[in-house]
């Protein structure tokens, strides 16, 4: 028997998830920033495109459906895609300024960045907080936008 009930659809369940705990918590979705890594990775190398979107479907829905702490899994997914981007190392940015190793669980108040080995290039977004504080953004805005100046006000 077929039920109507979306629930019962991994992707829309974990839909459902991610939305309530974005709802509770006030956290940043962290969708965008898959979506914007996963364009830039098409196009400069399609086989790691394609883990990407095999480990979308085949790790990250079903374990979000299942019960994953839903914020987590997508730091976790948007780490994979930076990692297939470039290899690197992940960093953690507190309000303050600080950076240390990334840990799970993600916390929504910390920028997360890729740092590429050996200094390759810029840093990659993997997540950023809702209000990230001035500290953060200088953090972002010098790391991963190539901003050398400061914001005006």
């Amino acid at each position: 028997m077929t039920s109507s009930n979306q629930t019962e659809d991994p992707q829309a369940l974990a839909d459902q998830r991610l939305e309530a705990t974005l709802a509770k918590t006030g956290a940043r979705d962290p969708r965008a920033v898959c979506r914007e890594r996963l364009r830039e990775l098409k196009s400069v190398d399609a086989a790691a495109f394609e883990r990407a979107v095999g480990h979308y479907r085949d790790r990250l829905i079903p374990s979000v459906a299942a019960g994953e702490e839903p914020l987590t899994a997508w730091v976790e997914y948007s780490r994979t895609i930076a990692g297939l981007t470039c290899p690197g190392r992940t960093v953690a940015i507190d309000r303050t300024g600080l950076a240390r190793e990334y840990a799970t669980p993600a916390d929504p108040e910390a920028l997360v960045l890729h740092l590429p080995r050996g200094g390759r290039g810029r840093a990659l977004l993997v997540a950023q907080p809702r209000d990230p504080s001035p500290a953060q953004q200088a953090t972002r805005d010098l790391l991963v936008d190539g901003r050398s100046t400061m914001r005006e006000g």
